[in-house]
């Protein structure tokens, strides 16, 4: 591959100005060296054509965990509780060191067949963030802490802060740390405060489960469902009848500007208040939500709320696949199944929700999310199938209705091509 080299397309759909018809991008040592007309170019300039193709920003996934990635199918018609409890903890507890990273490995090359190079990583290992360095894939490594493996708080407190200030001293510009506190159900107080406090001291984002299956604010609220377990129940505060997995996170200082609440199925109309106050970011995951049982977050509530939304896959355990436009499109219409209503989540903002907004939540806006100059050469080519389809539909609403995962053509990383078809 060049140094310098330029990419022509029918349309270019930068994110940060409006779509250009037969635009050209040039790259120059993979970074984005501008947005020009051919006319512009050198006649000397390596150029790639693509005239029926649309190029825009490679797609941030704001929710996943690699590690899981080859454990697709393992239990299909499991609900949440039994997903998780009966299956995802006993093979995490078995830790199969050299089939989870070989499976954190495979999760980036299929994140780079459908159009990903950035990713919000969580886990209690190193090892999705070690094949994220070793195959060039950018984001935020989220080190999950919990609470449960001791009743000594102290020393879980203790191994995890070193953990994560040890994860901060490796962070690159592209592979930076965060921290997870995994979920309200599984973080005691000693846990979700320290959470708290090294985010602050070290200027982390935070990534969490939020009310994510409905046993989790049962057992907030009312100290009721299958999470009450007493000897789980002891380490929690009591149940006051109003106080949700929400507000307790609050209460803990975790809910803020800095923080991803993926999931949020369970939200209540008070919980959308704070996060709305508190300037929060919501991570919606369809098809994970709908396979596992958890049900459909009211996403159309939460825009209407001004809160900031993005779209993650989960991992394949969960969620099948990579496949963030089939994620976009079933959010959408599960949005209009469950409100009947149509027109209250364009096109274009739905794009928005696997580029430029989780870019800024990752707060890698500088290098990713959008086609400026400066910033990394991360592009995506897609032809769609429009053959006997008559152009009703603007480019934004073509990328959401019309493109599925065979219609992408390649992938580009830092300007070198990570994916062909």
């Amino acid at each position: 591959m060049h140094e310098r080299f330029a990419i022509a397309a029918g349309t270019i759909v930068p994110m940060n100005e409006p779509p250009i018809e037969n635009g050209v991008v040039v790259i120059a040592d993979g970074k984005i060296e501008g947005i020009t007309g051919r006319e512009q170019l050198p006649r000397d300039l390596p150029l790639q054509e693509y005239p029926d193709g649309i190029l825009m920003p490679a797609l941030v996934n704001a929710h996943t965990h690699l590690v899981l990635t080859a454990f697709r199918g393992l239990a299909d018609d499991a609900d949440f509780f039994s997903w998780l409890t009966d299956h995802i903890v006993p093979l995490e507890i078995d830790r199969r060191e050299d089939e989870c990273r070989k499976s954190a490995r495979l999760g980036i090359r299929k994140s780079y067949r459908h159009g990903i190079t950035a990713i919000a990583e969580n886990h209690y290992t190193f090892w999705g963030r070690d094949a994220m360095v070793e195959l060039g894939m950018k984001g935020v490594m989220f080190y999950e802490i919990f609470g449960l493996s001791t009743l000594d708080q102290s020393q879980s407190v203790e191994r995890d802060r070193i953990v994560i200030e040890k994860l901060v001293s490796e962070s690159t510009d592209r592979n930076r740390a965060g921290v997870s506190p995994h979920a309200p159900y599984t973080v005691t107080p000693t846990m979700g405060e320290m959470a708290r406090e090294i985010s602050g001291k070290l200027d982390l984002p935070l990534s969490t489960h939020m009310a994510e299956p409905y046993d989790e604010n049962q057992f907030f609220m009312k100290g009721e469902g299958r999470f009450a377990d007493p000897r789980h129940a002891a380490r929690w505060p009591k149940p006051d009848g109003e106080r949700t997995s929400l507000k307790y996170f609050d209460e803990l200082g975790l809910i803020g500007p800095k923080t991803l609440l993926v999931h949020g199925v369970h939200l209540t109309y008070a919980d959308l208040d704070i996060i709305a106050k508190r300037g929060c970011t919501l991570v919606t995951c369809p098809t994970s939500n709908a396979k596992t049982g958890v049900g459909i977050a009211r996403v159309s509530e939460w825009v209407k709320k001004g809160i900031p939304v993005c779209i993650g896959t989960d991992s394949p355990s969960s969620g099948e696949t990579f496949d963030l436009f089939e994620e976009m499109r079933r959010m959408v219409l599960f949005q209009r199944g469950l409100t009947g209503e149509t027109g209250n989540l364009p096109a274009e903002s739905v794009i928005r929700m696997v580029t430029t907004n989780p870019a800024k939540a990752l707060r890698m806006e500088d290098l990713v999310g959008d086609l400026r100059s400066g910033s990394c050469a991360d592009l995506l080519l897609v032809q769609p199938e429009l053959e006997g389809v008559k152009k009703y539909r603007d480019v934004y609403n073509t990328l959401l209705w019309d493109v599925t995962s065979e219609n992408i053509l390649a992938t580009w990383a830092d300007g070198r091509e990570v994916y062909r078809r």
